[in-house]
């Protein structure tokens, strides 16, 4: 009777540590691929089976819409979940939701998906998604989209560096407004700026405006349907999002060691994007002149391929990261969720981490994933922090740390319960050996 009422004991123990470590030390949510730098965030899995996902967003009832690259998914608050729109030409790369309406960038075109009608229109078409950076981030703030255009090329200059010229040997960057070029070429094949491949430029040769351009941000009325150029002469956003005061921050890539009119010691960088401002692209970078000291290119030096500037004294960023084309999602707490208003979250793919930055000094550890993920998209919606890794097929829920049941009890408290628990089942065991 005795051995017998031992081995429950001793049951009793090992079913009461694996609850212990199942609820406290391991919640549901664990996985190989996150680890949490700050010690006052925790996170979940929200959703998972979504790999091949490319962007979503959120509807004011929780509604999640999740985009992959031809058709979108719905996932309702209730757990239900089915494709709402397919279209094998389509080519997906980022997602908004407004009005009852879904917004999304597909190539060259915008469109706008009609939730209560089903139907699908064009909102914005003729893009020049072309070349090295042709996928257009959308972000709405009210009743205005904001929609980005990338360059065409590295630093305005089409070489042997661009894969594409093969299929499309004509395509070259548009400018938004009107430019004067220095009339240099470049490479062996004579390429000048603004050009076609191996097409050559004149001194004094006007470019001009052309809507929309490349390397710039457009401002589209979702009420009227009107647009135009919000700002110019950005390489090349790679996320963007709105503090509570309506400034448009964005993550701006810097140019790189490629190409006939290769720039070296550029980096990414966080900007303030302000209406009718030009940023610099291709002749200056974070700003400073490619002619700096801080760039080097070609065997002669950097030069100029513009004759006349906008102004000689672009805006600088806000925050100047390590690597050139590193950052690849942004997002903005600008209600506070995760406890300091307006912080500025950004993913770097080199590093591997979410950090965050407050405007000011240096940059935070958030959030350290491992070599398997792949984030593709920050947003923030109600009270929480969504991050996508398209790889894994996840979407990440960061949130403030909870206190479970109103006690302050930390996971080291759990590490060492299950340490005790441990030995009991050792010295259990040891008991009913002697027993016997």
């Amino acid at each position: 009777m005795k051995k017998f009422l031992s081995i429950i004991v001793c049951c009793a123990i090992v079913f009461a540590a694996i609850f212990l470590l199942k609820k406290y030390y391991y919640n549901e949510s664990f996985d190989n691929n996150i680890s949490m730098k700050n010690s006052n965030l925790n996170y979940k899995i929200k959703y998972k089976g979504i790999k091949g996902a490319v962007d979503f967003t959120v509807d004011e009832k929780g509604d999640y819409y999740i985009a992959y690259s031809n058709e979108i998914q719905l996932i309702k608050n209730n757990g239900q979940s089915y494709d709402i729109y397919k279209n094998k030409d389509l080519n997906i790369f980022s997602i908004e939701y407004f009005d009852n309406k879904l917004y999304f960038s597909s190539n060259t075109k915008i469109y706008c998906y009609d939730l209560s009608s089903k139907k699908l229109m064009e909102a914005l078409s003729n893009l020049p998604n072309y070349g090295d950076y042709k996928n257009s981030l959308i972000k709405i703030k009210g009743d205005y989209m904001y929609v980005t255009i990338g360059a065409v090329t590295n630093s305005g200059v089409v070489g042997e560096d661009n894969t594409w010229v093969k299929d499309t040997p004509y395509i070259h960057d548009i400018t938004p407004k009107d430019i004067t070029l220095k009339g240099l070429d470049f490479g062996k094949d004579k390429t000048g700026a603004f050009q076609s491949y191996r097409t050559k430029s004149i001194n004094g040769q006007i470019i001009p405006e052309h809507f929309p351009g490349n390397a710039s941000v457009l401002i589209y009325n979702l009420k009227t349907g009107n647009s135009e150029t919000f700002a110019w002469g950005i390489r090349n956003i790679t996320g963007m999002d709105f503090t509570n005061e309506g400034k448009l921050i964005a993550a701006v890539g810097g140019m790189e060691n490629r190409g006939s009119r290769p720039v070296k010691g550029d980096s990414d960088y966080l900007y303030e994007i302000k209406k009718g401002v030009w940023y610099g692209w291709p002749d200056y970078s974070g700003g400073d002149p490619v002619t700096s000291p801080r760039f080097k290119g070609g065997a002669n030096g950097l030069q100029f391929i513009l004759e006349n500037h906008p102004t000689t004294n672009p805006p600088g960023p806000m925050y100047q990261n390590k690597n050139p084309n590193s950052i690849v999602s942004l997002a903005i707490d600008n209600t506070g969720a995760l406890g300091e208003k307006n912080c500025i979250y950004f993913y770097d793919k080199f590093n591997n981490e979410l950090y965050g930055f407050n405007g000011t000094g240096s940059i935070k550890e958030c959030v350290k994933f491992n070599q398997n993920v792949q984030i593709l998209s920050l947003k923030f919606a109600a009270k929480e922090f969504l991050i996508l890794d398209g790889n894994s097929g996840y979407l990440y829920s960061i949130e403030k740390e909870v206190i479970k049941k109103g006690i302050n009890i930390d996971k080291e408290f759990y590490a060492y319960l299950l340490s005790i628990t441990v030995i009991g089942i050792l010295m259990t065991l040891r008991f009913i050996k002697n027993t016997n």
